[in-house]
């Protein structure tokens, strides 16, 4: 019977901590909130570089200016379903060292627990830990991200990227419904056999 209790209690216990995990699931970082409006940040947002990456049409990432303490980022807005919604945001830090990285690192590990998944490399040079949150509105993606390698298509330093993948799903579906695939017969081949996928 004490057995019973014990275990009842132990899934009480955990079933709690889980409702309180995803009830506080972040939403915001240094005043930019996911699900606002664009409008909401107007001030710190360069709206003249909005566009949308390639074959990612349902979206449009525009560039934000220096802020206190972060050096640029961007925020990703909805343009179907979500227009003008901030969906995700990528922001750098101002701060480049390994010290501030483990100690952001601390703080959210203290508020929001171990990170679901590791991204980083064998090198040590990227340093990538990923939470998945969840509350009333869906779940959100926390990564936090250090690098200190030699490739330009990785952002150097720290960063911390905060998202709805959810969200941005919707974009997706809602875009390819307004916008239906035209298929066009491919350009053919200009060599024959395996050369063609090869470099020359």
């Amino acid at each position: 019977m004490k057995n019973i209790i014990l275990t009842a209690a132990v899934f009480v216990l955990l079933l709690t901590t889980n409702v309180m995990a995803a009830s506080n699931a972040p939403e915001s970082v240094a005043g930019i909130t996911i699900g606002n409006n664009i409008s909401t940040i107007k001030s710190i947002v360069e709206m003249n570089s909005a566009t949308s990456p390639w074959q990612e049409e349902f979206i449009k990432r525009v560039a934000l200016k220096d802020i206190e303490g972060y050096k640029g980022g961007y925020v990703v807005i909805g343009d179907c379903k979500r227009k003008d919604i901030i969906l995700r945001m990528k922001l750098k830090y101002q701060d480049s060292s390994m010290e501030f990285f483990n100690k952001i690192y601390a703080k959210i590990e203290k508020r929001f627990g171990k990170p679901n998944d590791w991204r980083g490399n064998p090198f040590g040079t990227l340093k990538v830990w990923k939470w998945s949150l969840g509350d009333a509105d869906g779940n959100v993606s926390l990564i936090l991200q250090h690098f200190s390698g030699d490739d330009d298509s990785i952002t150097k330093g720290n960063s911390i990227r905060l998202s709805r993948p959810s969200w941005i799903k919707d974009e997706m579906e809602c875009w390819e419904k307004d916008h239906p695939a035209v298929h066009e017969k491919p350009i053919p081949a200009k060599m024959d056999g395996i050369k063609w996928f090869l470099p020359y």
